[in-house]
């Protein structure tokens, strides 16, 4: 009886080790990489400074109206991440602008508008599933496709983006991505990124997606390999 009692408990213990050591396993991401294209929306706020910011994040020359509230945005669109580390962004920005009384004073109301926003980047990804997207220099333009900033020369933006944080689920279906203070973006007046022309921005941006569409060379026959959705 004693002895049956004993090779019982061996029994239990082995079987829990087992348990234990599955649901570890279970529980464990291995992200080596990001694969496959994620729609995407989310709501963000900006802070430009006409002539960048100072030490504590204050624009410089305040104090005379050298500031915009805005824009206050909304974004859909996708991003693709490759299998290489590398991905794009595509999205449609929403935007109002609410601009200081000392542009207000010049012409410049309160104003609204969409624009279409483009850049590339590149990828790092751990096995916890946390990833840093880093913005490929030259690659980003925001065009205004609707209100009062068409055609002018406010109407096409070239910006260099601080670093955008996420994480990413571990069956790789749902994302998130944010960045913002105390990360500085800013302005240039090239596509190229050389010229910096002094106004800076802090944006406070959330995304959340979900994956739509795996890149080409995955899938199952039959299935649908890309995007059922596009938003440019």
């Amino acid at each position: 009886m004693k002895q049956n009692i004993k090779k019982l408990a061996v029994f239990v213990v082995i079987t829990a080790i087992a348990m234990f050591m599955m649901a570890t396993t279970a529980s464990a991401v291995f992200h080596h990489s990001i694969q496959g294209e994620y729609a995407f929306t989310g709501s963000g706020s900006c802070f430009i400074a006409i002539n960048g910011f100072n030490a504590s994040l204050q624009p410089n020359d305040g104090a005379n109206g050298m500031w915009l509230w805005g824009p206050l945005t909304y974004d859909e669109g996708t991003f693709t991440f490759n299998k290489d580390g590398t991905g794009s962004f595509k999205a449609i920005f929403h935007a109002f602008d609410a601009w200081s009384p000392f542009f207000v004073n010049l012409g410049f109301p309160p104003d609204a508008g969409a624009a279409n926003e483009t850049w590339d980047f590149t990828y790092t990804v751990t096995g916890s599933g946390n990833f840093t997207i880093t913005y490929v220099k030259g690659t980003y333009e925001l065009d205004f496709t609707s209100g009062p900033n068409v055609g002018t020369p406010l109407g096409v933006s070239y910006i260099i983006l601080p670093p955008v944080k996420g994480v990413i689920s571990p069956d790789n279906k749902i994302l998130y991505a944010s960045f913002g203070a105390p990360d500085i973006l800013k302005f240039t007046n090239d596509k190229q990124s050389n010229d910096l022309n002094g106004t800076q921005g802090i944006s406070n941006v959330v995304l959340q997606g979900f994956q739509i569409g795996l890149p080409a060379d995955q899938g199952r026959a039959g299935e649908s390999k890309g995007s059922p959705c596009s938003f440019l």
